[in-house]
């Protein structure tokens, strides 16, 4: 007998079919409470054919048992002769009366980005009719927390484009990766469960955010399994210190990163369930089944199936496009050494920006009226000659200096797709970006509704303290303020971050309510910009 299908995700389905002559007891429980919102359609079920898993050690699994379980039904097309998580999966679909040709095409330590470069041939067949792929675990991650999500979403992207042109029929999913001890420390988060909540907020917010931009089946959110077993208190969160009793270690005991055999289990049971829709309740615990092969107990399994199938029953969640983004790249007129990065060597005009969302060179400047305040040491230039000269026109080294709360007016309407910037220079001791508050004015230097942004160091280019290899420029400008440390006043390097947001970033649901809006007001009691302005993207 098998278990019975989940639901589609997206349904309002009040009862679970089932599949076969009788259903478990279980498919007539009632399913959690749903999130708020549901964003597309229903998603069929996937109940055999051909699935090919493309990842990493996160997915052939990083020790045994895992690491070679089941191999010898699965294919790895790499002839490294790894079962892992796909060997687990495939023993599921097995046990639950299932046929799936399962492959596996893996690299220890890879990305999206090398598969697509590295393995076309493997992964662009018309034979697969499921491709699942898992990213790199840190790469989604916010640029300030050391991930690259640009890097995730143009793999994931192309690989995606690859897959469709040989079988335009094929089902893909994102395999949303977990938080881990070792990874929040070494990402800057907290340590602990805040540290873990925290850094799974962020990979699930990436996946969803790249899976409904681009247009995927779905995501399996293995990653949030983690987390709600560590929030049920099954998954010790803190490892290191010892398991506490009754509860077991997702992460393997070597690293605290990789899975453990618990974790290996749980990731295959959530990826179970999203694809086939079939309820993991009712999996085997018993001798023969995986989980009995893999060393784990018919309490922990019955407690990983539960979890896996509460993941798979909840509804994805609201995820909003947002485009408040680090500048990434910049040109500059003038003035300019080349380099990597540029020098400004005095006068330079801003060209263009890039953001994630592309290069943009139709930016339009600024004029700051009613700065107040002395901000240093980020201050660069010379003083301006009043309050009203403070910002005006695209000039990176005589940008607003000394502004403490400036109104930047850009006599143009805002739209959807109008996207403000804000570059700012610091000395190469400092870090780029400094906490600000960023609120919608009108022509009157009026604050229009209540809309406003506080920024942060996260928000602008990620440049460390005495680091400028990846600011956008830096700057050695020895006629400026004497704040500017240095013999002669001004001589220390310093460089440039910048920071892009929209409407949205904003809170503005209806860009009409905002039609009185001309410009921008910035409080701060640190941040000094170099250039405040606005583009708009296509």
């Amino acid at each position: 007998m098998r278990p019975s299908p989940l639901p589609a995700v997206y349904s309002h389905v009040v009862g679970l079919m089932a599949w076969g002559v009788l259903a478990f007891n279980a498919s007539c429980a009632p399913l959690p409470e749903p999130e708020p919102e549901d964003l597309g359609s229903s998603v069929a079920p996937v109940t055999g054919g051909t699935l090919l898993f493309v990842g990493n050690s996160f997915t052939h699994g990083n020790e045994e048992p895992a690491y070679s379980y089941n191999k010898a039904a699965v294919t790895d097309t790499n002839g490294s002769g790894v079962g892992g998580i796909p060997g687990i999966f495939k023993k599921l679909t097995t046990q639950a009366g299932l046929s799936f040709n399962v492959s596996l095409e893996t690299a220890s330590g890879q990305g999206l980005g090398w598969h697509y470069a590295n393995r076309p041939a493997i992964i662009g067949q018309a034979t697969w009719n499921t491709v699942v792929l898992q990213e790199q675990s840190t790469a989604p991650l916010p640029t300030a927390r050391g991930g690259s999500p640009t890097t995730f979403t143009d793999g994931a992207r192309n690989l995606r484009s690859l897959v469709l042109s040989k079988n335009p029929a094929a089902n893909l999913f994102l395999y949303e990766t977990w938080a881990s001890p070792a990874s929040v420390g070494s990402q800057g988060y907290p340590a602990g469960a805040p540290g873990l909540q925290a850094m799974q907020t962020d990979l699930r917010d990436s996946y969803f955010k790249a899976s409904r931009e681009l247009g995927f089946t779905g995501v399996a959110r293995v990653g949030d399994g983690y987390l709600r077993a560590v929030d049920q208190n099954l998954a010790d969160p803190n490892p290191a210190d010892g398991i506490s009793a009754g509860m077991f270690n997702l992460w393997s005991a070597s690293d605290s990163r990789h899975s453990s055999k618990y974790g290996s289990y749980l990731s295959a049971a959530v990826l179970f369930a999203k694809i086939t829709q079939v309820d993991p309740r009712g999996l085997a615990t018993g001798t023969g089944s995986a989980a009995a092969d893999l060393g784990i107990s018919a309490t922990e399994a019955g407690n990983i199936h539960r979890i896996a199938y509460e993941i798979a029953a909840l509804h994805d969640p609201v995820v909003t496009v947002r485009t408040r983004l680090p500048v990434t790249s910049a040109t500059f007129t003038g003035a300019v050494t080349a380099g990597t990065p540029v020098q400004l060597t005095g006068g330079a005009q801003l060209a263009s920006l890039t953001t994630a969302e592309g290069t943009f060179t139709n930016l339009v400047g600024a004029t700051a009226s009613s700065v107040t305040g002395t901000n240093t040491p980020s201050s660069l230039g010379t003083v301006p000659a009043n309050a009203n000269a403070a910002a005006s026109g695209l000039g990176a080294h005589d940008g607003a200096n000394n502004v403490g709360t400036g109104n930047f007016q850009f006599g143009a309407g805002f739209s959807a797709r109008t996207r403000f910037f804000i570059v700012e220079s610091t000395l190469a001791s400092a870090a780029v970006g400094d906490p600000t508050t960023v609120t919608l004015i009108n022509a009157a230097n009026q604050a229009v509704g209540t809309y406003s942004l506080s920024l942060g160091e996260s928000d602008f280019t990620a440049t460390a303290a005495g680091n400028t290899s990846a600011s956008l420029a830096t700057l050695n400008y020895t006629g400026g303020v004497a704040s500017v440390t240095g013999t002669p006043a001004g001589s220390v390097k310093s460089k440039l971050g910048a920071v892009s947001f929209s409407l949205a970033d904003l809170g503005v649901t209806d860009v009409t309510s905002v039609s009185a809006a001309t410009g921008l007001r910035i409080s701060s009691s640190t941040l000094d910009p170099n250039v405040v302005g606005l583009y708009t993207v296509p």
